[in-house]
């Protein structure tokens, strides 16, 4: 999940809560479109793409 990326409604807000508190259960962390866009081009990739699919869930494409 890509925090930003996805529809707005109530019906996915209320599962991406479900998955943060998920997420503070297991110690982990989440990005948002930003953060991961610095990670990807510290990591050396030139482009990417985010594409959301089922909901909450999404693809992402990096370009060398």
């Amino acid at each position: 999940m890509v925090l930003g990326s996805g529809p707005s409604d109530d019906k996915h807000k209320e599962t991406q809560v479900l998955f943060d508190l998920l997420m503070i259960a297991l110690n982990g962390v989440e990005q948002d479109e930003e953060e991961w866009k610095k990670i990807f081009f510290e990591a050396g990739f030139k482009d990417y793409k985010i594409i959301t699919i089922l909901g909450i869930r999404s693809v992402i494409e990096l370009y060398p």
